[in-house]
């Protein structure tokens, strides 16, 4: 007679293994299932690490050295320092130059563009407290290939490229008839490491010949593809309104892949969805574009148009920018994090400013289901607000907040500061664990939070879970934050000229 296989009998190691497989869920009710599967859970460091990563939704840096319980600690450390909004250390970091205005946070690295246009200054954020006397920390500097060209803006691919594009103007000639500089636009492809032309790529991308002085840009790196938008003011009081351009390019080889026009003062930002998937928010028509990414050139159409609330008449939106950190990636990291975990792609949080007149408004939706709508639709399709946003959108007004920085969200969470006064750091967390954890500290759904605003001709519903914290420290009166992983960084922001004075402080988690 054939004995009968019984799960508690086989080695721990192989049982640690088997329940690994499990879904958070799924875990939770087999140690709730015996006695002994509850002390098991419980006593074994594999599985409550992945219990913790399963919670705060990161993702296990497989390139980390240190072992498990250490890698639980720093997790259970950091999860409770960031849902009490309570700061391990703080320090200053000079910053000896002025810079132009083009700045990003990224893999730890925290970049600027000097005042004139003609260098990137950078430092690698430090994950620990500098000890006492420690010499300050050393900007580097990637100078622009030609003395002549000006930074119009950058993209970075640190981790999974070791590459920095640099979006470059450089005059060709006299100014036009209607007063603007002429110029050429060039992308240079940089290694971070060397500083010198990355060398899978095949040089510099020409975008084109610019009659119409230098444009508001964007740029975003992810996989094989990188988007470069221009934007431009309109001309001669508003007569002549180029159109605006968004290139989606194999950075390794310069193919166009796909170009996309629109009427003026459409496009400020892009954000990777996915490798494929591009999202673009449209300011002129209101409305989110996912766009996908075709093998070959086509007659570019998005896959689907998501309608933000209809408009009362008589308004408009200015600009819509968006952030969604960290991005989505193909190949294995070349420089891996130092950390012994990070974010998820995929339950990362995009955040929207969205600027009227005379309003501001945060909106946060998450990646996942932004891409989870494509599958509910087919391609061509658009959707009205009320079919698609209340239960997924959360709407914040941002009157009193400083929205002058995008790159405040890191996963999950985003860090916002209110403008000219001493103040606490305001947390909001979209992680669902968090608020099913704490739902006395959520804010509430919501309906039409802005009914008497005049702005919209439809409900604006606000549903989406969020988790809202404060820390318990005031600090000073910032003119800006930024955040990732690990950390929060204010700034301080004078004006000379054209030009910015930066004053930075590094609050750590």
């Amino acid at each position: 007679m054939t004995e009968s296989f019984r799960l508690l009998d086989v080695p721990p190691e192989v049982l640690v293994h088997i329940l690994g497989f499990l879904p958070l869920q799924a875990l939770h009710a087999c140690q709730q299932s015996s006695r002994f599967l509850h002390g098991f859970v419980t006593a074994s460091i594999e599985l409550q690490y992945l219990i913790a990563r399963s919670v705060a939704q990161v993702t296990d840096n497989p390139s980390s050295t240190l072992p498990i319980s250490d890698r639980l600690r720093m997790l259970r450390s950091r999860e409770t320092a960031f849902t009490t909004a309570n700061p391990s250390w703080v320090t200053s970091i000079p910053v000896p130059f002025q810079m132009s205005g083009v700045y990003d946070l990224s893999a730890g690295f925290l970049f600027f563009g000097e005042d004139r246009r003609n260098a990137l200054r950078y430092i690698q954020l430090p994950s620990e407290r500098p000890p006492e006397g420690a010499p300050p920390v050393e900007w580097g500097r990637i100078p622009v290939s030609s003395p002549q060209s000006m930074i119009i803006d950058f993209g970075l691919a640190i981790g999974e490229h070791d590459l920095v594009v640099i979006a470059t103007f450089t005059p060709t000639g006299p100014t036009t008839a209607v007063g603007v500089l002429q110029g050429l636009i060039n992308l240079e492809l940089l290694t971070m490491s060397t500083h010198r032309p990355h060398p899978e790529s095949r040089g510099p991308i020409e975008v084109g010949t610019s009659s119409w002085g230098l444009p508001s840009s964007m740029m975003e790196v992810v996989g094989d593809y990188l988007v470069f938008g221009e934007s431009y003011g309109g001309m001669m009081g508003g007569l002549l309104k180029p159109d605006d351009h968004v290139y989606i390019y194999e950075w390794r080889t310069g193919k166009l892949k796909m170009k996309i026009d629109a009427p003026n003062r459409s496009y400020f930002a892009a954000v990777f969805l996915s490798p494929e998937v591009l999202l673009l928010p449209n300011t002129t028509a209101a409305t989110l574009e996912l766009w996908t990414i075709p093998s070959e050139q086509t007659t570019p159409t998005p896959t689907l148009t998501l309608h933000l609330p209809r408009l009362a008449s008589e308004q408009g939106i200015n600009v819509i920018t968006a952030r969604g950190e960290p991005n989505p990636s193909v190949y294995p990291l070349r420089k891996p994090s130092r950390l012994p975990f990070y974010s998820s792609v995929d339950d990362s949080i995009i955040l929207f400013h969205i600027h009227f007149p005379v309003q501001k408004f945060l909106l946060f939706i998450h990646r996942r289901t932004l891409l989870a709508l494509l599958d509910k639709h087919t391609v061509g399709d658009t959707c009205v607000y009320a079919d698609w946003g209340p239960g997924i959108c959360r709407w914040l007004l941002a009157a009193g907040i400083n929205v002058d920085w995008i790159t405040t969200t890191s996963g999950q969470r985003s860090v916002l500061t209110p403008m000219r006064t001493t103040t606490p750091l305001f947390f909001f967390d979209f992680n669902r664990y968090m608020a099913q954890s704490h739902p006395h500290a959520c804010l509430p759904p919501t309906d039409d939070p802005f009914s008497n605003f005049g702005i919209w001709a439809e409900p604006v519903g606000s549903r989406l879970e969020c988790h809202a914290s404060r820390s318990t420290e005031t600090f000073s009166v910032y003119d800006g934050v930024s955040m990732d992983d690990e950390r929060v960084v204010a700034f301080w922001v004078g004006r000379s000229l054209l030009s910015l004075l930066i004053a930075m402080v590094l609050i750590s988690f």
